[in-house]
């Protein structure tokens, strides 16, 4: 999910740019409200594309998964766990969210709570408000203020207002608004909702333009406007902030760079999109028989067998208990032979994933729902091993991942002596565990949370 974050806010900060750097100050008005609603579709949507692509030709290393007597350890549900900053994080997202969800709705009610008199003008819907405010639309009526309409509205409000109905420029507004509760964590977002705002103002002094107003009356008339400027999130209204823009635009005239603006920024999406897609790639026959996978048990040296007989009889002595023991265990294969006596040393907080207490009686297992072969798959597809050479020879990890009670990855990390493998295989699995949920494990017939390992050894040719 982190990633899909990350791409979200990175494509959608990169196409607003673009905006600001060619297409603002053009006289494109409508193409440019196509390009800003688009933007936002296509950041959002374009991280969850998946392309297929062919196996890579050349050689890949070789990946084997070892398996081991035990490979999940069921965590006691009335156990202590450790703090989960996850979950801060989305009381935090659920409470802002809340608080933007909210101010939209008042701002909805402040509209609809306005006293006046509902009329019917040049077909219409339109409501004399007794309150001293400047004109302004939302969804398909015009609110405006009773002072305006002693014999008759003036016509260019009227028409500024009336194709803010037209051109549904509220939908464009109710958009933006959910977007920006949803994913008010994205920076780019509250620039989008701004260019959005200006470009309805200037479609709609576009109109004015068109019908060969005086500019220099018109321009007078939003100076007067904008002194009563309100706040409201989801309305068109007169104000402050974008008039000298508007003054610009509504002189300015079309570029002769038009054409070559507009043809960059449908290129941008193109490029984008090679960038930001979910690249799948197939594999080989040859590099799916590299995947393998054996046990650990059959494949101990003599040497290895006796080293953990020893650290099992020191734990015994020393009263360890057998979760411990375990998880000692897991370690113990994923460290040369001259670093093992250090191991003797080691205490619980040590441990890659601190281990739970023993099993009880009555468990299962937690379980990827596509089975372990397919978890196993996936990692190979995404691990990278470009940044490994011949010269490391041997490369091998142990990778913990912690699954809670409701199935949902929590953590993974990797316990190895190589520090850069470890961190590739801990990227590569937090990716092919994003978005999935674990059948979890079980705990006298309970959901209970567990520690899935996964040995890992990288041949190199």
């Amino acid at each position: 999910m982190e990633t899909v974050i990350l791409k979200i806010s990175l494509c959608s900060s990169l196409l607003i740019v673009i905006y600001y750097l060619f297409l603002q100050k053009e006289k494109m008005f409508r193409f440019n409200r196509f390009y800003l609603l688009f933007a936002l579709i296509f950041s959002y949507t374009i991280p969850f594309v998946k392309i297929n692509l062919p196996a890579v030709s050349e050689k890949k290393n070789q990946l084997i998964f070892e398996e081991i007597g035990t490979q999940q350890l069921i965590q006691k549900t009335n156990q202590a766990s450790d703090f989960n900053w996850m979950n801060l994080i989305v009381i935090i997202y659920v409470l802002v969210l809340m608080v933007l969800i909210i101010r939209s709705l008042l701002s909805i009610i402040k509209m609809m709570t306005l006293k006046g008199t509902n009329l019917t003008y040049q077909d219409h819907r339109i409501k004399l408000i007794e309150k001293d405010l400047p004109p302004f639309s939302f969804w398909n009526k015009i609110y405006l203020s009773k002072k305006y309409f002693e014999d008759q509205i003036d016509h260019r409000i009227f028409l500024h207002e009336k194709t803010h109905l037209v051109q549904k420029h509220s939908l464009d507004l109710i958009f933006i608004e959910i977007l920006q509760a949803i994913s008010w964590f994205n920076p780019a977002i509250y620039f989008y909702k701004k260019a959005i705002q200006d470009n309805h103002e200037f479609l709609a002094d576009e109109v004015i333009v068109q019908k060969k107003f005086n500019i220099k009356d018109y321009q007078n008339l939003i100076l007067a406007e904008v002194l009563n400027a309100q706040n409201l999130s989801l309305v068109n209204q007169f104000n402050f902030n974008n008039t000298k823009k508007r003054f610009i635009m509504m002189t300015t005239k079309k570029s002769k760079l038009e054409k070559f603006k507009k043809l960059f920024a449908v290129s941008a999406f193109a490029g984008l999109s090679i960038l930001f897609v979910q690249k799948v790639y197939a594999q080989n026959n040859a590099e799916k028989k590299a995947v393998a996978t054996r046990t650990n048990e059959e494949d101990y040296t003599e040497e290895q067998r006796k080293m953990v007989e020893m650290f099992k009889n020191d734990l015994k002595k020393e009263k360890i208990p057998r979760a411990e023991t375990v998880a000692l265990k897991m370690v113990l294969d994923t460290i040369p032979a001259n670093k093992k006596s250090k191991l003797r040393k080691l205490k619980e907080n040590e441990l890659p994933i601190p281990p739970p207490p023993p099993p009880a009686s009555k468990s299962t297992a937690a379980q990827f729902p596509e089975g372990i072969n397919a978890l196993r798959m996936s990692f190979s597809n995404i691990f990278d091993s470009t940044n490994f050479g011949k010269n490391d020879g041997t490369l091998k990890t142990s990778i913990y991942i912690r699954i809670d009670e409701n199935g949902k990855t929590t953590d993974v990390r990797a316990e190895g002596p190589n520090t850069n493998f470890n961190a590739e295989a801990v990227r590569a699995m937090k990716v092919a565990t994003e978005n999935v949920t674990w059948k979890p494990a079980t705990e006298d017939e309970k959901p209970a949370a567990t520690v899935f390992q996964l040995p890992i050894t990288m041949n190199f040719h």
